[in-house]
């Protein structure tokens, strides 16, 4: 549902139950007056000279002394005064259901502090070292039955879209911009790292390496989430188990922490660009 539908549907609510409770409240009041004009009528009656002399000192159409500077008034005077006062509340609450939805003064949203494809090189190269804080993501793919071929590392790479590039490795592109931005790299498990073209066919590795780094091109989370669902496919495509930057099994309690220190960065880099 649309949050201005949702919005709206909510406000009507509430002006439909506060004016609930105002009418509920004036018609309690009412009945309280009626009661104890009847209750004053029947103790007139009940007292001496009651049949003679029955005087209501608030329904009466004439004043109780001429001195009086109070008019009183009768019922059919109280009935039409209540009339008009709930018509009135009518008028007002048709005014505010057809007046024009105005959208509130939009919230200003919360700052995802990653850098996007419109920023240059220079901006968040001068930014980081500045102070901001720099955050790194990594996540290995490592072989459950010795080592990786390079035959199969190129197609499953193409599978997942990742793309050969700069420092001869792998990379996955942010592609919004006017140029792509690099969002997290795999690189091999053994030193240098790199991925040889031209001796894939020979080429073997026990392991890959996805990292990232932040800030990027995409919020930290959204990042973060497209590395994890990028090994996930490579484990199961080249028959491998996920690990974390200690080699330990990558568990879910794992991936909440990691989620957890990406929630503390941003808060850390919020607070450096309030510094700014």
């Amino acid at each position: 549902m649309d949050a201005d539908i949702l919005r709206l549907i909510l406000f009507v609510s509430g002006v439909g139950l506060i004016l609930g409770i105002y009418f509920w409240d004036r018609h309690k009041k009412i009945n309280a007056r009626v009661h104890a004009i009847r209750k004053a009528q029947l103790e007139t009656a009940d007292s001496p000279g009651a049949a003679t002399e029955r005087v209501d000192p608030r329904w009466s159409e004439t004043p109780e002394s001429e001195g009086s500077g109070e008019p009183l008034v009768g019922p059919g005077a109280v009935a039409a005064a209540h009339d008009e006062a709930l018509e009135a509340d009518l008028e007002q609450l048709g005014r505010v259901v057809h007046e024009p939805y105005l959208e509130a003064e939009p919230k200003r949203r919360q700052e995802s502090f990653s850098f996007t494809a419109e920023d240059p090189d220079e901006v968040r190269d001068e930014l980081l070292r500045d102070g901001l804080p720099c955050l790194i993501l990594q996540i290995n793919v490592v072989a459950s039955n010795g080592t990786f071929s390079g035959e199969d590392i190129l197609r499953v790479a193409g599978d997942v879209e990742l793309e050969h590039g700069d420092l001869n490795i792998f990379h996955r592109y942010d592609t919004t911009g006017r140029r792509p931005r690099v969002i997290f790299s795999m690189a091999s498990m053994l030193e240098p790292g790199v991925f040889p073209l031209d001796k894939m066919d020979t080429f073997r590795t026990p392991g890959l390496v996805l990292f990232g780094q932040l800030p990027g091109p995409k919020d930290g989370l959204a990042a973060f989430a497209d590395m994890l669902f990028t090994a996930e496919r490579l484990a199961a495509l080249l028959e491998g188990e996920l690990q974390d930057e200690t080699h330990s099994v990558l568990s879910k309690q794992t991936i909440e922490h990691i989620r957890g220190r990406i929630l503390e960065h941003r808060r850390q880099l919020q607070l450096a660009l309030s510094k700014r």
